[in-house]
């Protein structure tokens, strides 16, 4: 392995090295600290109105809960009550069995050989791949619905690739350093074709995206959200942004505070004691508290605990999932069967949904993430005890789940 695609690899056996150590002592793991990500949500009456319009452009997500025993409806909104304790698996129905048009199968070798891994979605069918040559770099994309990739085209520069962002034009990504900057921004339409470099930066790049025709960036030291449009220039820093890092555009996050920069609109996250940062959709959050996973909404209102085998996955690029859900670790018994990987739930409908299913040997099974720095919507797992050994990705496309 070599170049990015390799350091990838490392990092999902890396991830899976890291499963095991935290089934194996669970306990170690229950008061670790959330990645500090927060969101906005309706905060009295009078802003209600004009709260739901921005949150027509971006749907609202929550967090996991437990089993759904008892539903109750906030508005118009069907949500299920968390159990505080599982007291079997088998009850949970699977992502396959839920949304079975959103579960795929997605080749890890294209037609020529190359490896590919999981980028990010596209479209409800589309999932956007990375694939390698032992030199070579390219985009391709797995079409679900003719059961084929198709090439897009090469990457320059692909050994320093490091993240991507599919807009509604183009697809972007940028090379450079694991840490510490310049970095090289590039596109490439989203139909396919050359690559395009946009221009070099000199910054430390945390999270990217694309709006647009606009590239859109924050940085690590100090925060403060970029953008510059695909034809390049001079980057301009968005007023109002000191200490914000971009979650999904348009939404930015500070200290417990979540920032729509459309709108400059902003709401404080409210922390109940015990707890120092959150992960947050623009309505929802997941914490850890008194050792115990709790789910709130963003002003605290309706805080429940979740059930004790759950855990918030720290990295809130990794605990958010798609823009209206979120994904769950599980701790249980070390070599128990029938242990699913990861739990995904999803707030609009109350639904709970197992992500694979943990293999005799604990640890041989992973879930990844892919690229995106957005809070990602291909997860995907694999049965091989490595990831270079597994033929074929199951990839949950959150887009295609039926809303």
């Amino acid at each position: 392995m070599s170049g990015a695609s390799g350091r990838r690899d490392d990092a999902v056996r890396d991830e899976r090295d890291l499963v095991r150590t935290l089934r194996a002592a669970a306990v170690q793991v229950e008061g670790r600290d959330l990645a500090d990500g927060v969101a906005r949500r309706r905060r009295a009456r009078r802003t209600r109105k004009r709260v739901r319009v921005v949150l027509a452009a971006a749907a609202v997500v929550a967090v996991v809960a437990g089993t759904a025993a008892v539903v109750s409806r906030v508005g118009d909104t069907r949500r299920a009550e968390p159990a505080t304790v599982l007291h079997g698996w088998d009850s949970i129905r699977s992502a396959a069995e839920l949304w079975p048009r959103a579960v795929v199968k997605v080749p890890a070798y294209d037609s020529e050989g190359w490896r590919t891994q999981v980028a990010t979605s596209m479209s409800a069918t589309e999932v956007l791949l990375l694939a390698k040559s032992k030199k070579d770099r390219r985009l391709e994309v797995y079409d679900s619905a003719r059961g084929a990739i198709r090439i897009l085209g090469s990457i320059p520069e692909a050994q320093d690739l490091r993240h991507v962002a599919v807009g509604t034009q183009y697809i972007a990504w940028y090379t450079g350093p694991l840490a510490g900057g310049p970095v090289n921004f590039w596109i490439m339409p989203r139909a396919g074709g050359a690559a395009r470099r946009v221009g070099e930066v000199a910054q430390d790049v945390e999270s990217f995206g694309i709006s647009g025709d606009t590239l859109v960036w924050s940085v690590r030291e100090g925060g403060g959200v970029y953008r510059m449009p695909v034809t390049g220039g001079i980057p301009q820093r968005l007023a109002g942004t000191d200490g914000l890092q971009l979650t999904y555009w348009p939404w930015a996050a500070g200290q417990n505070r979540i920032v729509n920069l459309e709108t400059g609109e902003s709401a404080e996250v409210s922390l109940p004691d015990g707890v120092r940062s959150m992960q947050c959709h623009p309505e929802w959050c997941v914490g850890a508290q008194a050792r115990r996973a709790i789910v709130q909404r963003v002003d605290g209102s309706e805080r429940q605990a979740l059930p004790q085998q759950l855990r918030p996955i720290g990295n809130v690029r990794h605990g958010l999932l798609g823009d209206r859900y979120a994904i769950f670790s599980v701790l249980d018994e070390p070599m128990k069967r029938g242990v699913p990987l990861n739990i995904v739930y999803d707030f609009a409908t109350g639904t709970m949904a197992k992500l694979g299913e943990r293999p005799f040997a604990a640890g041989d099974g992973s879930v990844g993430y892919g690229y995106s720095t957005s809070p990602s919507t291909t997860p995907f797992w694999y049965t091989a005890a490595r990831v270079q050994d597994a033929k074929e990705y199951i990839v949950l496309n959150t887009a295609a789940i039926p809303r």
